[in-house]
């Protein structure tokens, strides 16, 4: 009712000056000029009390006052409607044909107002159109009489009442046309704000793409020299070890191990870069479910009883066979034994794969389970983003640089399944990898949507 009250205020001279031709009109329909300067004084005190209720409640600022004057508002432009309606079935009862025709054209002058001043309030406009429109419909039942004025001042009357009226619908027309170009200036410029969000967006998503293309190719140049420093490094191992040199054999080993866990450093942003880059395909074949495990675990195996850690498995009879990709599946399950065995010492490491229906459908579970450090509650949802470490001692002891589970979590997504996680403070974590026993092509495109 607000912004009703502020254009109310607003058009109070404009309605002031109407509602002097209205009054100039009845005092010729009437042929009293008494008559017409008592309306012409209604008006302008009904008009005048009830815009400085209006102006007292745009101004008033709390609660309660506003509640008030709000309450006396609306009192107000009720008390000015219903002189304005008196007034209007006098004119019809007693001013004869020509005041029939100006009683007519003030009550939907009056309708007019109301829609053109207080459309935003729509019960407001309601209660103020009620009297214009009764006034209308008294009008059918009123008996006819004589009016008091010759044909011409009549005439003159009525014409007062016609320009009346239509100086609100002129109004009205030019305010409406003010809104509708308001309105389209909005949808075009929303439009505008629209093309140019799309637009930075799909740059946003093409210097991503770039960005994760370059990572692709840099990383694999970058594994050809580092496998030629790996494949000499092994070489001159064997050959100190072969002359009984332990001590630069040692060496020698030790610089394979950290070229090793160069390459899978770099072999994570690989993989990051080029599910960014949307070049991930899938490759889906019969697999051997136990043996992947297996050959997981076995890369792992040196890392677990280096920290005093076991590791066991089991796998159910039904778990044994799957038909997806066999290389990513390996990827994720490597990522997950990986994460395992840098934060679990001297504990049990256990993985499981077992067979259930997810929504209708066989699904492989597998799960990775350890009595390590464990996540607190508050971190989970930070599980799976990239280059995030929860804990920085942490990170500093086992290092890595916080891929292996987003990879993970991206391919598991890829694969038609999900990646979750169950876990507690100071006793461990489970993650349960969930894809279906039987990738169809139907599983890559919602992958990839």
């Amino acid at each position: 009712m607000f912004a009703a009250a502020r254009a109310h205020v607003s058009s109070w001279r404009w309605r002031m000056g109407v509602g002097t031709l209205f009054a100039v009109g009845a005092s010729f329909v009437l042929d009293s000029f008494a008559v017409g300067f008592g309306w012409f004084l209604a008006v302008a005190v009904s008009n005048g009390f009830d815009a400085m209720l209006g102006q007292s409640y745009l101004e008033t600022r709390g609660q309660s006052e506003r509640r008030t004057s709000g309450a006396m508002f609306v009192w107000g432009c009720a008390f000015s409607i219903a002189i304005f309606s008196a007034m209007t079935l006098y004119l019809a009862a007693y001013g004869g044909g020509p005041g029939r025709v100006l009683s007519a054209l003030m009550a939907a002058s009056a309708l007019v107002s109301v829609m053109l001043f207080l459309f935003q309030a729509p019960g407001f406009m309601l209660i103020t159109a009620a009297p214009a429109t009764l006034c209308l419909l008294a009008m059918a039942f009123m008996p006819f009489q004589p009016g008091p004025a010759d044909a011409l001042m009549g005439a003159i009357g009525a014409a007062c009442g016609a320009a009346g009226f239509f100086a609100y619908v002129i109004r009205a027309a030019l305010y409406n046309g003010r809104m509708v170009t308001g309105l389209k200036e909005a949808h075009r410029q929303a439009k505008e704000r629209a093309l140019e969000s799309e637009a930075k967006r799909a740059e946003a998503e093409e210097a991503n793409r770039a960005k994760s293309e370059f990572l692709a190719v840099m990383t694999h140049e970058l594994r050809t020299p580092l496998n030629a420093v790996i494949g000499y490094a092994e070489i001159i191992n064997e050959d100190l070890v072969a002359e009984g040199r332990t001590e630069l054999a040692d060496d020698a080993n030790k610089i394979t191990g950290s070229a090793r866990h160069l390459l899978g450093l770099i072999d994570q942003i690989l993989n990051l870069s080029s599910i960014d880059a949307g070049q991930e395909s899938l490759a889906p074949r019969d697999l051997d479910v136990r043996k992947l495990i297996e050959d997981a675990v076995n890369a792992v195996q040196d890392d677990a009883r280096a920290n005093g850690n076991r590791v066991s498995l089991r796998v159910s009879a039904g778990a044994d066979r799957a038909y997806t990709d066999g290389a990513k599946l390996s990827v994720c399950l490597s990522a997950l034994l990986s994460n395992a065995v840098k934060f679990t010492s001297n504990g049990l490491i256990a993985v499981t794969a077992d067979c259930e229906v997810v929504d209708g459908r066989d699904c492989l579970s597998i799960s990775v389970s350890d009595t390590g450090v464990g996540i607190a509650g508050a971190d989970l949802a930070r599980v799976f983003m990239p280059f995030t470490q929860l804990d920085s001692s942490s990170t500093r002891a086992a290092g890595g640089m916080g891929l292996g589970l987003s990879i993970a979590q991206r391919i598991a997504v890829a694969l038609g399944g999900e990646l979750k996680v169950v876990s507690e403070l100071g006793s461990g974590s489970t993650f349960t990898l969930v894809v279906p026993s039987r990738l169809h092509a139907t599983d890559a495109v919602r992958a990839a949507a």
